[in-house]
This record gives structure tokens, C-alpha cells and sequence, in this order.
């Protein structure tokens, strides 16, 4: 059994001001969002380039989840790997000075659990991602998100994950009446870099 998700550290400036957690897709690992510290150029924070606990089958790279019989996903373990994280991240930062941005599986991982938290976030950013049971009908977040700021950014032609799974996203938030704001950019199924600046100005206010 894993204890503890691994991570790298990166820090700019005094990097107890803020905290941005990034989270990788499939068959990603800690180094996948790394060239965003780069491009960003965001002073005074720590950057949390998480490592999700599962390897993938074919060897390369890791998983946020793995499949215990057909369509059925194991949920539980990497939710408390995960909640043991937050829960001694907001030990150093406030909340609202937390940032977490997540892409394709990472983004499920920010909108099936990151949204669910109850310490109130600074920001939310789901980067080509997708809702685990879109169809069920129940809350999509958690009362103290609602004010958060919610920016779901989507390749339009993404090839691997449909478009519709953002936009479906952002219609059950907005629905609800979330601080929810949907951002499709040009390109497959990459990060944008048009939305990492409106990610930035958040992040930055």
C-alpha cells in the first residue's frame, strides 16, 4: 500500500505565498507539468508537481487510478492518498492561497475531488478533463467552492478526450451556480497557452 503521494518541490521567490499543485494526465509522472513553472513566471510560490501511486500496465509512466473489473475504477485509495496531501499542504498555506491545476485525467482528478474539498481554494483548473459519472445527478461541489474560481480550458479539436466533456462539465457547475467559467482554445489535446495566461491572472491577483 503507498502512504504518501510523491512529489517534486519547485520554488520561486518567498514560496510560502501560495502553493499551485499540478497534476499530471495518464501516463504522466512529476516531470510532465514542470515546463509550466517556466512559462508561467509566477513569483513568490511553491510548486507541487504531484506523481499519481499507480503504474501504468505497459510500464510507462503512472496512473491516478487503475480498473478493478471492467468500467469499474478504484476510487477510495487514491482519494485518501490525496486527502492526507491537502490536509498537510493546508497546514503551511491558507487555503485561498492554494492553486490546482490538473490536465485530462488531472483535470478529473480536479473536478471528481479537488472540487469536493472543505477548505476553500484560491483556483481550479481543469485542462482537458472530464467528469467520472457525468450523467448522475448530485452535487459538483462541495458548498465552500462555491466562490472559488472554477476555469475549465479545452482543446477544440482534442482527440482523446472530447470537447463535450468540458462543456458538459461547466454546464453541471454553472448549473449549480458555481464561480465557473469555460475557456476552448485551438488545438488538440494539449494546454493552451492562451488559458494558462487567464490561469496566470488568477493565480496572480
Amino acid at each position: 500500500m503507498v502512504e504518501k503521494l510523491q512529489y517534486d518541490l519547485h520554488e520561486t521567490g518567498n514560496s510560502l505565498c501560495k502553493a499551485i499543485v499540478a497534476i499530471h494526465g495518464w501516463q504522466g509522472d512529476r516531470n510532465s507539468m514542470r515546463p509550466l513553472i517556466k512559462s508561467m513566471k509566477i513569483q513568490d510560490a511553491g510548486w507541487y508537481l504531484l506523481e499519481a501511486p499507480y503504474p501504468v500496465e505497459e510500464g510507462i509512466g503512472w496512473s491516478w487510478s487503475y480498473e478493478i473489473s471492467n468500467g469499474n475504477w478504484e476510487i477510495d485509495e487514491p482519494n485518501r492518498l490525496l486527502n492526507i496531501f491537502f490536509s498537510e499542504l493546508f497546514k503551511k498555506y491558507t487555503s485561498t492561497n492554494v492553486y490546482v491545476l490538473g490536465f485530462s485525467q488531472g483535470g478529473l482528478v480536479c473536478l471528481d475531488f479537488v472540487l469536493y474539498l472543505d477548505q476553500p481554494l484560491g483556483g481550479v483548473f481543469p485542462i482537458c478533463g472530464f467528469l467520472r459519472q457525468p450523467k448522475i445527478e448530485k452535487e459538483r461541489f462541495h458548498p465552500i467552492q462555491k466562490k472559488t474560481p472554477i476555469l475549465i480550458g479545452h482543446g477544440k479539436d482534442d482527440d482523446k478526450v472530447p470537447v463535450k466533456a468540458s462543456e458538459n462539465a461547466y454546464h453541471l457547475l454553472k448549473k449549480q451556480n458555481a464561480n465557473v467559467e469555460l475557456h476552448l482554445y485551438n488545438g488538440k489535446h494539449k494546454i493552451g497557452m492562451n488559458y494558462m495566461k487567464k490561469v496566470r491572472e488568477i493565480i496572480q491577483l
